[in-house]
């Protein structure tokens, strides 16, 4: 690449960074579908990922969908499709594990305030007694951050599985601190939600979520456990040291140590589609109903996307989704449970985004570790600013945020 080229990118890139909070341009009609083309490719042309596929849409309607780039930044790659499968990372939290719980709480099988430790028995080992699935939930049962594979296989019993040694690994382990006195984004909540739900179902959590939700949503390409022709069609995550693709295969190392042969691992390894995740989105963002049919209870839907988190503690998540409170993800106008902004993010670059108010989603799915997991430098155009302003061109393409952008546009 010349010098001049790598200079225009980059002069491209802090451009795009710069216009994610100005103002639309001041024409008759605001072309959502021109500024995203342009947020899309700069990220192609950046480097921030090899491609990407992204759908916005409402109940019912599909506002944008289209996908960028290649597979990898070979361009004789496969180009990127709309039935492209991404490895989802940590949006499999909300989009798998919680959604299961959620089944669970509408059958009366589980309350949020169940003890862990009744269902898995052990984990109240050191303190953690006191632990219930809505900590696991809402990160504050007090337990790390993540934990090293490779300690927990060098305590492996014969005969004990990856995903068995985990959950042992996670009931010896103390406390951070106090269960709903700090928070901490935790993989391990995650992965102990998921066994909470399949020792409860006596089977797998994704055989329940594809008979009740997937497959009457026709996600058919959404799931832990992929053909040989569905691993084709996954966007890469790596390129690996002898020249091979991690393609088709989870991402996380935890993820990936704990494995699919027994157990879901809860807080990554769902792969799924755009058009899949938009059909989740809209079942969610429709209060639970797709179609002319209820999927999840309305007020199940409600208590999963409202805060939850104690008083005392800032953050603000509800059941799985984290709740937005900043902008340029939110407006001044997404202030109450009935109108607050939910999503979730993934390592690899993936992305949920509801608004509740105007009754818009935006599924985003990238693989932007390819090809080394390698982290932008300052100043560089990166996923989290990708992110940022797909939400803030589709908020300012809603009517009914159409004065309100106005007026702050104004004072800047």
């Amino acid at each position: 690449m010349s010098s001049i080229y790598r200079i225009l990118l980059c002069c491209t890139a802090v451009a795009l960074m710069a216009t994610a909070s100005k103002a639309a341009p001041k024409t008759a009609k605001y072309d959502l579908g021109a500024r995203l083309d342009e947020i899309l490719t700069s990220g192609v042309e950046s480097k921030v990922y090899p491609g990407a596929v992204l759908i916005v849409g409402q109940p019912g309607k599909t506002l944008y969908a289209k996908a960028f780039g290649h597979f990898t930044y070979d361009t004789t790659a496969p180009a990127m499709q709309m039935d492209t499968m991404f490895d989802l990372a940590s949006v499999s939290k909300v989009a798998g594990t919680a959604t299961a719980a959620m089944l669970l709480i509408d059958d009366r099988k589980l309350s949020i305030d169940d003890l862990v430790t009744s269902r898995i028995p052990g984990f109240g080992a050191n303190g953690k007694d006191k632990v219930t699935v809505k900590d696991l939930l809402t990160h504050v049962s007090g337990l790390k951050a993540y934990e090293n594979k490779d300690k927990v296989e060098k305590s492996r019993q014969p005969n004990e599985s990856h995903s068995d040694a985990l959950i042992r690994d996670y009931s010896e382990l103390k406390l951070s601190y106090e269960p709903r006195t700090s928070s901490t984004y935790s993989c391990l909540n995650l992965q102990t939600m998921a066994r909470v739900n399949e020792t409860i179902l006596a089977d797998r959590q994704d055989k329940l979520l594809k008979q009740r939700v997937y497959g009457p949503l026709g996600m058919k390409d959404t799931g832990y456990v992929l053909t040989p022709e569905q691993k084709k069609r996954c966007a890469p995550t790596v390129l690996k040291p002898d020249g091979t693709l991690l393609q088709g295969e989870i991402h996380d190392p935890l993820a990936n140590y704990h494995g699919v042969e027994d157990h879901c691992p809860g807080n990554a390894g769902l792969f799924s589609t755009a058009p899949d995740l938009a059909k989740l989105c809209e079942m969610y963002i429709n209060g639970g109903k797709f179609g002319k049919k209820q999927i999840i209870k309305a007020e199940t839907v409600r208590m999963m996307t409202q805060n939850q988190m104690p008083a005392a503690i800032k953050d603000k998540r509800g059941l799985g989704w984290d709740i937005y409170t900043s902008k340029p993800y939110v407006t001044d106008l997404n202030k109450t449970p009935e109108t607050t902004v939910v999503g979730h993010t993934g390592y690899t670059g993936t992305l949920l985004w509801l608004d509740k108010n105007s009754k818009t989603y935006v599924v985003l799915l990238t693989n932007r570790t390819y090809p080394d997991d390698a982290s932008k430098k300052k100043g560089q155009l990166d996923i989290s600013t990708v992110r940022k302003m797909v939400c803030d061109a589709v908020l300012r393409a809603q009517p009914m945020y159409k004065s309100y952008y106005a007026q702050t546009d104004k004072k800047k």
